[in-house]
């Protein structure tokens, strides 16, 4: 009788082992790196290949693993003895959003898109530049993400390497999603402030009833002009726009009615603009050389370059904000930097003191609705001491 129950209560005690066993879990985490796809990172982390084939069919009817980029997320989980748990993949275009992939009843792998938990607030932040718009938002403990955000408010109408400078200050107001407190992801910039030498530069986010949103100035005059204030979006200038230059390497002085940015080799050179390339290719002092047609009578040209990008060549239409090319030194050059000029009608152009038209503005259907969003944003600029940190 003695012998039974210990018996039965040996077989308990495996039951509950492996019960345990089995609710034990680990975790395999990791990301999308240069160059891999979901594939191929997986195949890192050791996971074999048929499991891997099995995860990407079940994806492929909410997402397509082609368009993984770098950065993206992904989570794993299995057992102990190796089965198939879930699999979860996190995308940088939306980190709140998430894909999920399980098991349904029948044990065939099915995905769903799946949403954080996440509460959407408003929060403000507010600084001084000591070197930089980048820094300084870093400074007031604020993503990089944020920074970047505000920067491509202002692409139009601010070069932040040529017209910031110390002392100038900027205000934010935007939506920030938390979890438990923590800052998830900084979502949409409501409105934006940047007083510059005396001058205040105002976004605010406006979206109509047709479906047409942006950034719009006080005026409802669209921040979105024919022309971005640089071709460069992280750069230094190094020589600004002269008619009495001395050349480094030929000994003269001559005209030189352009601005050198100096940046590092490979650096994105885009368009400044829509047109269309007119000249691509060798151009004595300028080395790797393009020159893009305009409307309204606007060129504008791009030197010294390491090499075009892909699909570049006479004829060709470019976008505004197009990369055309990569930053070098050929041709005369002393070190590794673009030339960039614009031309109108026939004569160079001054183009930091060009003022740049504006595409469109709020619709007087629509300028009521706007008004008062704008004396929401302001009130939020200027009364809210701080929301949320």
């Amino acid at each position: 009788m003695l012998v039974a129950f210990l018996f039965i209560l040996r077989k308990v005690e495996h039951l509950r082992q492996e019960r345990l066993i089995s609710s034990m879990t680990e975790v395999v985490t990791g990301e999308i790196r240069k160059g891999e796809s979901l594939y191929l990172a997986l195949i890192r982390e050791g996971i074999p290949r048929d499991k891997i084939i099995l995860l990407e069919k079940a994806l492929k009817p909410v997402f397509d693993v082609k368009k993984s980029q770098i950065g993206d997320r992904y989570e794993l989980e299995r057992d102990l003895e190796g089965r198939f748990k879930n699999f979860k993949y996190y995308t940088t275009v939306s980190p709140i959003d998430f894909y999920l992939v399980e098991e349904d009843e029948s044990g065939r792998l099915v995905a769903k898109r799946e949403r954080l938990p996440v509460e959407k607030k408003i929060a403000r932040v507010e600084g001084k530049i000591e070197t930089s718009l980048y820094e300084a938002i870093l400074k007031e403990g604020q993503s990089a993400q944020l920074a970047e955000k505000m920067a491509d408010i202002f692409d139009w109408e601010i070069d932040f390497n040529t017209e910031s400078w110390p002392g100038d200050r900027f205000r934010l107001v935007w939506e920030k999603y938390v979890d438990n407190g923590k800052t998830v992801f900084d979502g949409k910039i409501l409105t934006a402030q940047y007083i510059n030498r005396h001058k205040t530069h105002t976004a605010i986010y406006f979206e109509d009833p047709e479906g047409h949103r942006g950034y719009f100035t006080e005026e409802g005059k669209s921040l979105r002009k024919q022309f971005l204030r640089s071709p460069l979006s992280y750069r230094r200038i190094s020589s600004y726009f002269s008619y009495r230059r001395f050349h480094p390497i030929l000994k003269v002085y001559r005209p030189h009615p352009g601005i050198d940015y100096a940046a590092p080799i490979g650096t994105r050179v885009r368009s400044i603009g829509d047109g269309r390339v007119v000249y691509c290719g060798w151009k004595k002092g300028f080395g790797r050389f393009i020159k893009i047609k305009h409307k309204r009578g606007y060129y504008t040209t791009y030197g010294h370059l390491r090499r075009y990008a892909k699909g570049i060549r006479v004829g060709e239409r470019v976008r505004q904000g197009q990369v055309i090319g990569r930053v070098g030194s050929s041709g005369l050059s002393t070190g590794p930097h673009l030339d960039f000029r614009m031309i109108k009608d026939g004569k160079h152009v001054n183009f930091l003191r060009l003022k740049l038209p504006a595409v469109k503005s709020v619709k007087k259907e629509y300028r009521e609705e706007f008004n008062r969003i704008k004396e929401t944003c302001l009130a939020q600029l200027e009364n809210i001491p701080d929301m949320i940190q």
